[in-house]
């Protein structure tokens, strides 16, 4: 069986990338996790932007035209 993976809000995305950005600021986090870390953030900024391109889109649809 598998999961589906938990949707997240914009600002919960926003939340959890300042609170990586804080712990790579950290000299003593662990190379190891600064990595998974690192690849947690890509995968959160890359789930941030098509969010933002979706609402554009949605925005874009229902503005009406000039």
């Amino acid at each position: 069986m598998t999961e589906t993976p938990e949707v997240q809000t914009y600002e919960s995305m926003i939340a959890e990338l300042k609170a990586i950005a804080k712990q790579l600021d950290d000299p003593e986090t662990p190379i190891e996790e600064a990595v998974r870390l690192h690849q947690r953030g890509l995968a959160l900024i890359h789930s941030c932007e098509e969010f933002l391109q979706k609402a554009e889109l949605t925005i874009t649809e229902i503005q009406p035209e000039e």
